[in-house]
């Protein structure tokens, strides 16, 4: 009896002495950290996210989550209730997103900030800050490989219909006209042989043509140049043209101030010369005679003598 009351003291000592190491550890490994309590908020999935999941800013460990629940006033809505570091520098463009570690699939809780409101939020009496979650990377990739998987789909439709009995036979005969058209290039290549030996001949020529239409130019430069000087030389007050165009306007002042009224007067005795010829002419043809008797006397005119009165 006393063997076993023995070795029932001991084993209650045992247990004791369990329970105090138990305790003292949980005492001496408790949090002491003041933290400040924020609210993440999302109606995205929070998949691997477990309470005491780290927290991180910017990739420094900042604090730990504390309580994961649906908003009782907005259905469908997530908060996350977690604990930071108070000099943690929270403000309101602050944004959490959802991280994880390696392949193991926990989350962990990344915050981030764009830095355009550099102001930390002001904490109020009986209201826990909002931080708003955005999507992560891997909600973002699961986005996107739905679209890319519906994009595939598309395209497998597509090949599908491409590839189609009917369609297989119109892509056959465009492969057959392919190498019906290569066939004839083959012989066109073959035809221009000639052509292309005549090509070298052919710029030579073609150099010739160039040099002569050089010394072409070289010529008609040099003409260009002479009709230049004969227009310096035709434009020069002093020279053979203005020269003689100045005689020319001498000479034609001089017509018409000395020669034109001398034909004037000239033109006018001519004219008295015929007048008077004229009329020798009249009186000749009316008494022929006078040629030989001379010019008649005049009849005497009325208180003349012998003037005789018409008779009626």
């Amino acid at each position: 009896m006393e063997n076993r009351s023995h070795a029932l003291w001991a084993g209650f000592f045992t247990v004791a002495m369990l329970c105090a190491a138990v305790l003292a550890g949980i005492w001496l490994n408790r949090d002491k950290t003041q933290r400040t309590q924020y609210q993440i908020v999302t109606m995205h999935a929070v998949s691997g996210l477990n309470p005491q999941a780290a927290v991180r800013y910017k990739g420094l460990a900042v604090g730990r989550v504390d309580k994961i629940e649906f908003d009782q006033s907005v259905p469908g809505q997530i908060l996350v209730d977690v604990s930071i570091d108070p000099e943690t520098p929270v403000t309101p463009t602050t944004f959490a997103t959802l991280g994880y570690q390696g392949v193991t699939g926990i989350a962990y809780v990344e915050l981030d900030d764009d830095g355009s409101i550099p102001t930390r939020i002001a904490a109020t009496a009986g209201q826990v800050p909002r931080i708003p979650l955005r999507s992560g990377l891997l909600e973002k990739l699961e986005q996107s490989s739905t679209k890319i998987l519906a994009s595939v789909e598309l395209v497998s439709d597509r090949l599908a219909h491409m590839f189609a009995p009917e369609n297989q036979k119109i892509i056959l005969g465009a492969f057959s006209h392919t190498s019906e058209a290569t066939e004839r290039w083959g012989k066109v290549a073959d035809d221009l042989g000639p052509t292309v030996a005549i090509l070298p001949g052919l710029l030579q020529q073609t150099n010739q043509t160039l040099a002569a239409v050089q010394d072409l130019s070289k010529s008609a430069s040099g003409l260009s140049t002479q009709l230049t000087g004969l227009t310096r030389d035709l434009q020069d007050p002093n020279g053979a043209l203005n020269h003689t165009l100045s005689t020319f306007a001498t000479l034609g002042e001089n017509i018409q101030s000395d020669t034109l009224p001398r034909l004037q007067t000239l033109t006018l005795d001519a004219g008295a010369s015929m007048k008077s010829f004229n009329q020798t002419m009249q009186e000749l043809k009316e008494h022929p005679q006078s040629l030989l008797y001379g010019r008649p006397a005049e009849a005497p005119g009325p208180g003349e003598a012998g003037f005789t009165a018409p008779r009626k």
